[in-house]
C-alpha cells in the first residue's frame, strides 16, 4: 500500500509479508491462473479453427480470451499493467458482441457475407473503450512516486486524485454490462419473432437460424460476463469505500479475491463449449429422425402404389 514518507514502514512490510489471508488469496489465485491459461489457449485455438460462429463473432471472442490471458499473466510491477489491461479489455466484450449481433440481426439477409473488416472495427471499439477506462483509472497515478512508498504491486495506490477517478470507471462498466444484457435479450426476442415471418427467403431464413443459434450459444457468455463484471464493480467500490475499516493486508486480500477473472475464463470456456456440443448433438439427432421418418413415408407410399 502506501506511506507519505520516504522512510519505509517496516512493520507494514512485515504485516503484508506474513499475512496468512493475503498469502492464501494469492496462492489460490495462482493455482486458478495456472489452470486457466491452458484452458483459454485451447479455447482460442478451438474458436479460430472451428467454424462455430461468424468470423466477426469469433474475433470478438478471441480478443476476450486474449484479454483474460493477459489478466492471468500479469501480477506484479510492469506485469501488473497486463493485469489491468486484461481486466479493462475483457470487460468490453459484451458491448462489442451485442453491437455485432445488432448488425447481424438488422442485415440478416446478407450479413453472412460481410467482410472481416467489420469484426476488426469492433475489436478497435473494444480497445478504444478499454483505453478510456484505463485513462480515467490511471490519470492521477504516480508512476514515479518520489516520497510515496509502494508496499504492494498496486500502482493505483499512488493515485493523488479524487477517489471517483477510480470508482467512476467501475460504475460505467457495470452500467454498460447491464444495458448490453438487456439489449441482448431484446435481440433474441426479435430474432425469434422474425423467424415466423413467412415471406423470408430460404437463404435469409438460414442466416437467421444461424444467428439464433449463435445468440443461444453466446447467451451463457453474455450472462456470465455481465454478472461477473457488474458484481466485480459493485464489490470493488464497496471495499474501496470501506478500506479505512480494514487492515492493509485484509484490504489487499479482498481486492485480489474479487478479481476472479481466471476462474470466470475457465467456466465460460467450458460452458460455451458444452452448449455448442449440445446443439450439435441435438441437430444430429433431429436430422437422423427426419431421415428415418422420410424413408418410412417413402417406402409406405411406394408399397401403396405397387398395390
Amino acid at each position: 500500500m502506501s506511506s507519505p514518507s520516504a522512510v519505509p514502514d517496516c512493520s507494514l512490510m512485515q504485516d503484508l509479508a506474513t499475512s496468512s489471508i493475503l498469502q492464501l488469496t494469492l496462492a489460490v489465485n495462482l493455482v486458478i491462473a495456472i489452470v486457466a491459461v491452458p484452458v483459454m489457449v485451447t479455447s482460442m485455438v478451438y474458436i479460430v479453427t472451428r467454424d462455430v460462429f461468424h468470423v466477426n463473432t469469433r474475433l470478438q471472442i478471441c480478443v476476450h480470451l486474449f484479454a483474460l490471458l493477459l489478466h492471468s499473466f500479469g501480477r506484479c510491477l510492469t506485469l501488473r499493467s497486463f493485469y489491468n489491461i486484461g481486466l479493462a479489455l475483457s470487460s468490453m466484450c459484451s458491448v462489442s458482441l451485442v453491437v455485432e449481433r445488432i448488425f447481424a440481426y438488422s442485415f440478416s439477409s446478407h450479413y453472412e457475407h460481410w467482410s472481416v473488416c467489420f469484426g476488426c472495427a469492433l475489436v478497435g471499439l473494444q480497445f478504444f473503450l478499454a483505453l478510456l477506462y484505463l485513462t480515467s483509472l490511471y490519470s492521477n497515478a504516480a508512476f514515479q512516486p518520489g516520497n510515496f512508498t509502494l508496499y504492494y504491486c498496486q500502482t493505483l495506490a499512488s493515485s493523488n486524485g479524487s477517489v471517483w477517478f477510480v470508482i467512476a470507471p467501475l460504475y460505467a462498466v457495470m452500467i454498460a454490462q447491464i444495458v448490453s444484457r438487456i439489449t441482448f435479450q431484446v435481440l433474441m426476442h426479435k430474432s425469434k419473432n422474425l423467424r415466423s415471418v413467412e415471406t423470408l427467403s430460404l437463404s435469409n431464413r438460414f442466416n437467421l437460424e444461424q444467428s439464433i443459434r449463435s445468440i443461444r450459444a453466446l447467451k451463457l457468455l453474455i450472462n456470465c460476463n455481465t454478472l461477473v463484471f457488474a458484481l466485480l464493480s459493485a464489490v470493488t467500490t464497496t471495499i474501496h469505500f470501506n478500506s479505512a475499516r480494514l487492515t492493509k493486508a485484509h484490504y489487499l486480500a479482498l481486492v485480489e479475491a474479487v478479481h476472479i477473472l481466471p476462474l470466470y475464463g475457465i467456466a465460460v470456456s467450458l460452458g460455451v463449449y458444452s452448449r455448442l456440443q449440445s446443439f450439435n448433438n441435438n441437430q444430429t439427432k433431429q436430422l437422423k429422425m427426419a431421415i428415418q421418418t422420410k424413408s418410412d413415408v417413402y417406402f409406405d407410399q411406394f408399397r401403396r402404389q405397387m398395390q
